[in-house]
Order: C-alpha cells, then structure tokens, then sequence
C-alpha cells in the first residue's frame, strides 16, 4: 500500500512517461490544480509498478475495464501485449494525496476521501447506507458523524473498485460491515492516510501481509 504526496510535481520528463490516452484524460480536466494532480497520480503509479516488474515505466500497457478499472498488460511492443498480467493494483486520489495498492492475490480496490465541510451527512447517509450501517449510530444529522460517514463511504468505494464495477451499483447494495456485494464477500481494512483523509482496500482474497510506505 502506497501513499503519495500530490504536490511533488515532476518535470517534462515525467509527463513523458503518460500515454496519450492519460495525456487526453488529464486535459479534459477543467481545474489546473486537478490536473496537475491528475497526472502526478499517474506518473507515481507508473514508477511504482515500473519498480516492481522491471519495466520501463514509459512501457507499461494498461487498459480500462467497463467501469473504468485499470488492468496492466504486456509491455508495449512485447509479443504477449494485450494479454493481463497475474499482477493487480488500484489507484484512488482525493484532494493533494493519492493511495496505490498493488499485490498478486486477487482483485484488490483502493479509495482514499477527503473529509469535506458537508454541515451534516445526514440526506447522504439516507440515500446511500444501507439499513444495518445506518443504526450503527442515531446521530447522522449532525456534523459529529462526518469522519464515520467518510469511512464507510471509503469501505463501499474499495469493493465496488475491486469488483471492477465502479459506481455502476447502488451504494446501499454494499455492505460495508459484512463486506459484501451481491454475495460476494470481501477483505477489507481502514486506512488512515493522514490528518483530514480517510481510506479502505478491499481485496478477493485476505493477503498474508499489509506494508504501507510513502511516495515519493
């Protein structure tokens, strides 16, 4: 699990590393400072799986599922390209600060949430928790219960993300305490990336191990 810092900006040579399809993608964005994040998240994500399968992170393939889930396949120009590679990892940014997880062991889904200003969470919280998450507290109507919001926000995120099913579900449908979707059950850990943030992975299968370090 990666944590990245967003405001280390890289030069020309890093953007260089984007394939035309971020490039496109990082333009449409109307905010600067989104953009700039945008494609900072993009080239840490690149250098991180570039570290781990000996890739040129400028070679690296990758491909968007129905719902926009990464996949990583075949380096550019390798015989086998377009064929997805037995490794998995999500990427998720909120505010100045993005979350990498990568890992060999299943589908893995990863979101990190700024804690934003909402006065209450309370229309949001009826709209979008599902009856069992909604009784795990009798004060979501006020300004008290905005971090326990963003959690379990973060928590329906992570496995729709891993189910490579984005935000095409209702979020009521995921259940965050038992960790399940459509009956499929799901591993899942809180993460706390830092002072106004919060986060959760979920993955298909428990892994053996967590470790967290920090990008760049």
């Amino acid at each position: 699990m990666w944590r990245i810092d967003l405001s280390a900006r890289g030069g020309a040579d890093d953007l260089a590393l984007l394939s035309p399809d971020e490039r496109a993608r990082a333009e449409r964005l109307v905010n600067a400072k989104a953009r700039a994040r945008f494609r900072s998240a993009r080239v840490a994500l690149r250098r991180l799986l570039s570290g781990y399968l000996r890739v040129p992170p400028g070679e690296l393939a990758l491909e968007y599922g129905e719902h926009g889930k990464p996949r990583l396949v075949s380096a550019r120009g390798d015989e086998g390209a377009g064929e997805a590679l037995p490794f998995f990892f999500n990427l998720s940014h909120s505010g100045g600060l993005a979350l990498c997880a990568v890992g060999q062991f299943g589908e893995i889904g990863v979101d990190i949430e700024r804690i934003r200003p909402l006065s209450y969470p309370g229309p949001l919280a009826r709209d979008h928790l599902s009856p069992e998450e909604w009784r795990l507290r009798s004060d979501w109507e006020t300004a008290a219960a905005r971090p326990e919001f963003f959690r379990i926000w973060a928590r329906k995120e992570s496995i729709l993300k891993a189910a490579g099913l984005g935000l095409s579900r209702p979020l009521g449908r995921v259940d965050t305490i038992r960790g399940e979707l459509d009956g499929r059950s799901w591993w899942l850990m809180d993460l706390f990336p830092g002072e106004g943030f919060t986060g959760a992975v979920a993955c298909s299968r428990r892994p053996k191990s967590v470790r967290q370090w920090s990008w760049p």
